[in-house]
């Protein structure tokens, strides 16, 4: 059975650019719909409302809608009126061809002031003696009743008569009125298989139904609309029969596994190298997706992973131990991994790093400048002169040494004579 979403108010919503906010009239008429949802919380300011020819058995979450003025439940499955008190703005009312039996509900529309109009036409209801009466007296405010005009010496009279019609009013509400008030979609759940579309896809099954005579009462309306549901699914399944799934190759003819990733997941496999002694598989399932909803199937030269009909399959380079291996799901991520020791596990060690090729990546790296320890002069024996000039067992780098010495001497014994025309006055203070 249909329901109310948020895709079909869309759907019903183009004449307002399938704007829900903003909506003031919809049509939900033809659509099988069981209950009344959603329109209070994505219609808030609905003033029409069309809700005829479904199998909606309760009148409800309409108490929001504070702008509705006009509200057609014909043809449904309603029973009881009820929750109406808070459609503050209600001014029509149509619930013709329903299964209201008693007529003392409409005093729950004596909080609707503004109501105008009411239509109970086909109800059973209307057939007992003082039903005009009744609802003339109790909806002062009433104007027009079943298509017909209240006139105000109707009311009067209405007013008058209905003390000595309330006895056969009451016994009208007693005979009629079945035990069971609300009929819903769970009383039929047991009787599912009577609609399964295959048991209609003959054309005397669905003449058959249409001759068969039934009472007209909430439970054959609503069955009445299943087997429809029914009938026009067989229908479409005729027309459009579903097309054979393409079965799966999983191998090639000669028993080869063949690699498959249907849900393109960016795994990763581990341990392929020499040194390892197991392989790894880092498989990236969707996080919130329920454990028991995952298959996996571990096999010496492949591993499969199956996630709501899509499969992933992985030809392993070299054999596994299936019943020694294990697999983990994380917490966090959701990635399972499994880890899968190898049949012929490694000989070779995996070589330990030298310390001078362990790199410290967060330290700075510092260079040092290499020094030549000639260049390092002999302060004990920086120059060995006689007479004015180096020994003989002077280096080379003494004797440099000793030229630069020299040359300093000779410019601080040279002293400048002064000029001819100098006079030295002492009340002038030396340069230093």
């Amino acid at each position: 059975m249909g329901r109310i979403t948020i895709s079909l108010l869309r759907k019903r919503a183009e004449h307002n650019d399938m704007e829900l906010a903003t909506l003031e009239e919809i049509s939900l008429h033809q659509e099988n719909l069981e209950r009344i949802e959603m329109l209070d919380r994505a219609c808030p300011h609905l003033k029409i409302l069309y809700l005829q020819n479904n199998i909606i058995s309760v009148i409800e979450n309409l108490n929001r809608l504070k702008s509705l003025v006009y509200i057609n439940l014909a043809l449904n499955n309603i029973q009881i009126i009820q929750n109406l008190e808070s459609v503050e703005s209600l001014e029509k009312l149509d619930l013709t061809i329903n299964f209201i039996f008693n007529v003392k509900d409409v005093d729950r529309l004596k909080a609707n002031q503004h109501l105008r109009e009411l239509y109970l036409t086909g109800n059973p209801c209307t057939t007992y003696n003082g039903y005009r009466e009744y609802v003339v007296t109790a909806l002062p405010s009433l104007q027009l009743l079943d298509g017909k005009e209240v006139l105000k010496s109707e009311r009067i009279k209405a007013r008058q008569d209905l003390p000595e019609l309330m006895d056969e009013i009451n016994e009208g509400i007693e005979e009629n009125t079945p035990d069971e008030i609300i009929i819903t979609s769970g009383s039929l759940d047991d009787e599912d298989e009577k609609f399964d579309p295959n048991n209609f896809k003959e054309d005397d099954t669905q003449s058959e139904y249409w001759q068969e005579e039934v009472e007209h009462t909430p439970r054959s309306r609503f069955e009445m609309h299943k087997k429809q549901e029914a009938m026009q699914l067989a229908e479409d399944l005729k027309k459009n029969p579903p097309k054979p799934k393409k079965k799966k190759k999983m191998f090639k003819d000669d028993g080869t596994p063949l690699n498959m990733n249907e849900g393109e997941w960016n795994f990763q496999l581990e341990g392929q190298d020499i040194y390892s002694a197991n392989l790894v598989l880092d498989f990236p399932c969707y996080k919130y997706v329920d454990t028991s909803q995952i298959d996996l199937d571990v096999q010496p030269t492949y591993v499969r992973i199956t996630i709501k009909d899509h499969v992933f399959q992985l030809r392993l380079p070299e054999e596994v131990h299936p019943d020694k291996g294990n697999a983990q799901r994380s917490q966090i991520t959701g990635h399972l991994i499994v880890t899968m020791p190898k049949v012929n596990p490694p000989r070779v060690k995996k070589p330990a790093k030298k310390p001078e090729e362990v790199s410290h990546d967060n330290q700075p790296k510092t260079e040092k400048l290499e020094v030549s320890p000639v260049l390092a002069p002999d302060y004990k024996n920086i120059l060995k002169v006689a007479d004015g000039k180096p020994s003989s067992n002077t280096t080379i780098e003494q004797s440099s040494l000793f030229g630069a010495y020299s040359g300093i001497r000779n410019m601080a014994k040279h002293v400048r004579e002064n000029d001819a025309d100098f006079v030295d006055d002492d009340d002038v203070p030396p340069l230093e």
